[in-house]
């Protein structure tokens, strides 16, 4: 018996091999377009590769705990799958990169400089910012991407990158000295 749109989700419950080869082609684009949306900000297509592999890898392992019963349930449950392991891939890589110095800049004088410590105040400041401006911060600072790079990723115009940048860094500039006047 061959793995149909009516029931590869069985077939691949019961551990058929032919249900995963069907999951692959069907939904390939689909999961990848999930991870690229998560990872793309990095720019690794390594890492896109690796994580889609993981992802199938881990429907393959967990298909009796899907609990649905038709095709729309199941690709929301694999699109949920593949955001998570996406977004613990994109911690990862977050976490191992070096905080640079022009970022640093912003942390208070009188801040810890510990690693662990440093992180979760770039953390805290990059909280008070937007998603949008959060995202170009990080693109920028933390994975070294090129303001016309960000653009690009982004659809925005590098003027509106560097006019974010720079709106970005004053407001936390300014937050970073309203905390230390004794106003928090």
């Amino acid at each position: 018996m061959k793995s149909t749109n009516r029931n590869f989700i069985r077939r691949l419950q019961s551990g058929k091999e032919d249900a995963l080869e069907y999951i692959v082609d069907r939904y390939m684009p689909l999961l990848k377009n999930v991870v690229r949306h998560v990872l793309g900000p990095i720019g690794r297509e390594e890492l896109i590769g690796e994580c889609v592999n993981d992802v199938f890898l881990s429907i393959w392992q967990n298909a009796r705990k899907f609990r649905g019963s038709d095709a729309d349930s199941f690709k929301n449950w694999i699109c949920a799958v593949a955001k998570y392991k996406a977004i613990d891939i994109y911690r990862k890589e977050v976490k191992n990169t070096e905080i640079p110095a022009e970022f640093v800049e912003l942390l208070p004088p009188d801040a810890p400089t510990g690693e662990v410590l440093a992180e979760d105040r770039v953390n805290q400041l990059l909280n008070q910012l937007d998603k949008v401006d959060r995202q170009i911060f990080i693109m920028r600072y933390l994975l070294g991407f090129h303001p016309a790079e960000i653009a690009e990723v982004l659809d925005l115009s590098k003027s509106a990158v560097d006019n974010r940048i720079y709106r970005g860094k004053k407001k936390l500039r300014d937050d970073r000295r309203f905390s230390y006047e004794g106003h928090l």
